[in-house]
């Protein structure tokens, strides 16, 4: 894509391929701008309320009255769903850093954390449930 925008500024420099220039645009919108809104948009849907983990539970306060303590032996598994090149030095796609954390639960509901919240959700959630099954899964799209 670098390339591309190499050639838009130094090769068309004329005025009269604006329209040439808004053309060769498209292709970085649609690659790069509206996947990264719309899963950005997808995660704040889901990301309604507060969260607090501590050393073996998490409390999820969804509004005022409802609130939602679950203890470690109430949590059967842990699964992240990450981008493949989340992790690397370079992340390869604009929303490689966003990333989901199901939780399900020994009555067989489940709860949502996503990266919204902290960019080290991964790290905190291993560290305080270490006896949690904890299962990572590389999606291309981490859509929820």
């Amino acid at each position: 894509m670098s390339l591309m925008f190499f050639f838009i500024l130094y090769v068309l420099p004329r005025p009269y391929d604006l329209k040439l220039i808004f053309f060769l645009l498209i292709p970085y919108f649609v690659f790069f701008f509206f996947p990264v809104l719309f899963l950005h948009f997808n995660y704040l849907s889901q990301n309604i309320g507060v969260v607090f983990i501590s050393k073996g539970s998490i409390t999820v306060i969804k509004n005022e009255l409802e609130v939602l303590k679950y203890n470690i032996d109430q949590i059967n598994e842990i699964i992240f769903y990450f981008n493949g090149s989340k992790g690397t030095v370079n992340g390869v796609l604009a929303f490689s850093d966003y990333y989901y954390a199901r939780i399900e639960l020994s009555d067989s509901s489940c709860f949502i954390i996503n990266s919204l919240y902290s960019s080290k959700i991964d790290k905190i959630l291993e560290e305080n449930f270490k006896d949690v099954k904890i299962t990572k899964e590389k999606v291309f799209y981490p859509m929820i």
